[in-house]
């Protein structure tokens, strides 16, 4: 149970992290044209 939590918790960082690499990334590419 325990694990599945950690698991879930994990997968959410990701998501979040590469979402937030994302958005940055298209400003980033937006700004410079």
């Amino acid at each position: 149970m325990l694990e599945a939590f950690f698991t879930t918790l994990l997968v959410l960082v990701a998501v979040g992290v590469l979402a937030f690499t994302g958005l940055t990334w298209k400003k980033l590419y937006q700004g410079q044209r």
